[in-house]
C-alpha cells in the first residue's frame, strides 16, 4: 500500500471551490522533498515515466471533513455519489467540487460542528473489487466571505 498524500486546501466562503489532483503509483517509494516528488531513498526527482496514473474506473470517492479525525459530527460531505467528486477526467485526475451557494453557507467560527474554521478528512476510493485505499489525508481551512 502507497501511503496517502497530505493535501492541504482553504475553501473562500461563497467562492467556487474546485481542487484536482493527480493520483499516481511509482516503482518505488517516493516523498515530497520541497515540493517536488523524489524517490525516497535516493532524492532524486521521479521521472515522469515513471509514474503510472490509478485506474478509477468504477470507482467511488468519499470525504468526510471533520474538526478532528476522530469526532463525531461531520462538517462536510464531499462523495462521488453527492456530484462534490469527479473521477471522470480520466488518468488519474480526481476533482474535488463545491458550487459557490455551497460554500457561502458553510458556517464559519470556533465552535464546531455549529461553526468551525477548520477541519481534517480522509479521502478513500472504494475500487470495484471491495479493496478501499485511502489515497490523501486533508486539512482544510475555512475563509470567511466579507462580500455579502
Amino acid at each position: 500500500m502507497t501511503a496517502p498524500a497530505h493535501l492541504c486546501y482553504t475553501i473562500y466562503q461563497g467562492a467556487t471551490f474546485r481542487r484536482r489532483f493527480r493520483w499516481c503509483t511509482a516503482p518505488y517509494p517516493v516523498k515530497l522533498l520541497n515540493g517536488k516528488l523524489v524517490n525516497a531513498q535516493t532524492c532524486r526527482p521521479v521521472p515522469p515515466e515513471d509514474l503510472t496514473p490509478v485506474d478509477l474506473t468504477g470507482c467511488k470517492g468519499r470525504l468526510q471533513l471533520r474538526s478532528d479525525v476522530l469526532a463525531p459530527d461531520v462538517l462536510l460531505e464531499l462523495t462521488t455519489e453527492n456530484g462534490r467528486i469527479d473521477f471522470s477526467l480520466g488518468d488519474g485526475n480526481i476533482e474535488f467540487f463545491l458550487d459557490a451557494a455551497t460554500t457561502s453557507g458553510l458556517p464559519y467560527g470556533e465552535a464546531p460542528p455549529a461553526r468551525w474554521r477548520t477541519a481534517v478528512g480522509q479521502f478513500e476510493v472504494a475500487h470495484p473489487n471491495g479493496d478501499v485505499s485511502r489515497a490523501a489525508v486533508i486539512s482544510c481551512s475555512l475563509d470567511p466571505e466579507g462580500t455579502r
